[in-house]
């Protein structure tokens, strides 16, 4: 088991490499830069089943994809909010970090289950609102 003081050492490291990060990259904002870190940091800790270097690859996949889709996604909160409802990009990155990843590994597993992906797609394709009982030739 861990020290207590090593793991808040750990956290203490990984936060301020965030901070540094985002004074590294000229043009994206610091705030967005810690929430998508935030939002990698939880997708990571509730993906028990993955090994410690594919845990590592999602962290730094997920903080990427949080910072490119910060502004989709705080858009898309700020639309489900009530009106004049300001949503940061901060924000933003911290749900969409910990969103995006995931959604892409259920997509694939969708996808690598091939029956299950055309009953998917044909689903939606007979969903169309035709039908033929309705007496109409």
């Amino acid at each position: 088991m861990a020290e207590p003081i090593s793991t808040s050492s750990t956290a203490t490291l990984a936060v301020t490499g965030a901070g540094a990060l985002s004074i590294l990259l000229p043009g994206v904002d610091p705030g967005a830069v810690l929430g998508a870190f935030a939002g990698a940091a939880v997708f990571v800790l509730n993906s028990g089943e993955l090994g410690t270097v594919k845990k590592l690859g999602f962290l730094a996949a997920s903080i990427v994809a949080g910072l490119l889709s910060a502004p989709l996604a705080a858009a898309l909160i700020a639309r489900a909010l009530p009106t004049n409802t300001e949503v940061s990009q901060a924000v933003g990155a911290l749900v969409a970090s910990a969103v995006v990843v995931k959604l892409l590994l259920a997509l694939i597993r969708l996808a690598d289950n091939s029956d299950r992906l055309g009953a998917v797609f044909k689903g939606i394709s007979g969903s169309s609102g035709t039908s033929d009982k309705g007496g109409n030739p």
